[in-house]
């Protein structure tokens, strides 16, 4: 990976967290939403361990949000 693709990836996360603040879900709340474990998904979104893009496209759909939205919205973040 690149420091482009770092960042990116970082400015995703980003955006699901800031996705995850405007839909009032908790994030006990949205990993239960996700049908996964709540260690794994706060360690996604404390970007302690990449999120993988099956996982990526889960928490796209859990939020509402198109995944191609949720990346047009992180290379703004980068802008």
């Amino acid at each position: 990976m690149t420091n482009d693709d770092d960042l990116l990836q970082a400015a995703i996360i980003d955006q699901i967290n800031a996705e995850l603040g405007a839909s009032g879900l908790s994030m006990k709340d949205f990993a239960k939403k996700l049908g996964r474990p709540y260690d794994s998904t706060r360690n996604y979104l404390k970007k302690e361990r990449s999120m993988p893009l099956g996982i990526f496209i889960e928490a796209a759909a859990a939020l509402g949000v198109a995944p191609d939205e949720i990346i047009a919205r992180a290379r703004q973040r980068l802008g």
